[in-house]
């Protein structure tokens, strides 16, 4: 038996090296279609692209209708529609350049290929889709039950698919999420939370010729609660503030009437957010200025993901795959989030950071090291062959 299964996988990894024209193929039909997260109809393009290959895969699909931002995508392996407990995947479709963007092209030279999504996360998806068509086709799908999740949000927090996400999870074993990989070969077994917030501030409005050093100004009052905020700043305990933008008043001759900032807080685990949001919220009650009053609302949020012992378990097992394909590895902590937190916030084990290698994602300088789109592939398949095998023994000794 085991002789049998070495042959198969050395088939899978053969028929993969085979295929890597067509994951490139595959890679530049997605990157050449815009998928801001707002522009549905090149979301939803995706989408359908990515549901036929699936269908070729042998999974059956099923598409979810948003109404206002681009349509997600489950694909799930026939043990998996049957209701069995299986391993989740998840990957997101949308980009974070708007439809207008001239960041539109696609382009190759001998070491990288550039443009947007190549690694966040389009390149992902492909390792995901080729994995699972190499499973296919060497006959290991044939039990193992797989749910994948195309998600068309991720850029902008997941409003409409992070509870089904949080609902796949409890089907699952474990998750992967197929963010881009780690230039050292840092695999995500950690991130930190996040708490995004606009604190507005109001005044009075008034001349500013007759303004003195009491005026009710919104501006200076914002000032005082951004110094703050910034002070919260402790990185012995993982914890980042930042006020990314400030706006406020409608001109230099006149008091502002109000102002607000846009904050970004990093946490690393879940007990210190009472903490945290104790901390601003005295930061907003507190009067330096005559009249001054703040009021905060939180716009995104994302849970931290721990790491775990039973995420280093699922680790150990991808380990022992790379070193068997000669790829270095090692643990990671992130510090930005991903739908990876909100698997975790359901207390199941899971991987990020499975795509392929490169940088400057979110910038017109995004690349992917063309070498490691095939190399995250093999890993993948191997890994996820591995992990069900360990689950399954768990489950059913």
């Amino acid at each position: 038996m085991r002789d049998t299964e070495e042959a198969s996988i050395n088939i899978l990894l053969e028929n993969l090296e085979r295929w890597e024209g067509e994951m490139f193929s595959l890679l530049k039909r997605l990157v050449l279609i815009q998928s801001g997260s707002y522009h549905k109809a090149g979301v939803d393009t995706v989408v359908e692209t990515i549901k036929r290959e699936m269908e070729h895969t042998g999974f059956e699909t099923r598409v979810i209708e948003e109404k206002e931002l681009g349509n997600h995508l489950l694909a799930e392996t026939p043990p998996a529609q049957n209701g069995a407990k299986g391993i989740l995947i998840v990957g997101h479709t949308d980009t974070v350049f708007p439809k207008d963007t001239s960041f539109h092209w696609y382009r190759e030279d001998d070491q990288n290929v550039y443009g947007p999504g190549v690694i966040d996360m389009k390149g992902g998806l492909v390792v995901g889709i080729f994995a699972l068509k190499a499973l296919s086709r060497s006959g290991f799908l044939n039990e193992i039950p797989i749910r994948f999740l195309f998600n068309s949000d991720e850029e902008i927090g997941s409003p409409s698919s992070g509870k089904l996400i949080r609902a796949l999870a409890h089907k699952s074993h474990c998750g992967f999420v197929l963010e881009c990989g780690a230039l050292d070969g840092g695999i995500v077994t950690g991130r930190k939370g996040k708490i995004g917030l606009t604190l507005t501030t109001k005044g009075n409005a008034g001349h500013a010729a007759e303004a003195g050093k009491n005026k009710s100004s919104a501006v200076l009052c914002l000032s005082h609660k951004v110094i703050m905020l910034e002070a919260m700043n402790d990185p012995k305990q993982g914890v980042s503030v930042n006020v990314g933008t400030v706006r406020g008043g409608i001109g230099a001759n006149t008091v502002a009437e109000e102002a607000s900032a846009g904050v970004d807080i990093r946490y690393l685990k879940p007990r210190q957010r009472t903490k945290i949001l104790q901390k601003v919220d005295s930061v907003v009650k507190t009067q330096k200025v005559p009249g001054g009053v703040g009021s905060m609302v939180i716009t995104s949020e994302r849970p931290p993901m721990p790491m775990t012992k039973r995420n280093r378990e699922l680790f150990l097992i991808l380990q022992k795959q790379a070193h068997k394909l000669g790829i270095t590895v090692k643990e990671e902590l992130r510090s930005g989030v991903s739908d990876a937190n909100l698997i975790a916030e359901e207390k199941i084990p899971v991987l990020d950071g499975l795509g392929p290698v490169g940088g400057h994602d979110h910038s017109e300088r995004e690349y992917m090291i063309k070498k490691t789109l095939l190399e995250r592939t093999k890993l993948f398949a191997l890994t996820l062959l591995a992990s069900w095998q360990h689950f399954h023994k768990k489950t059913t000794a």
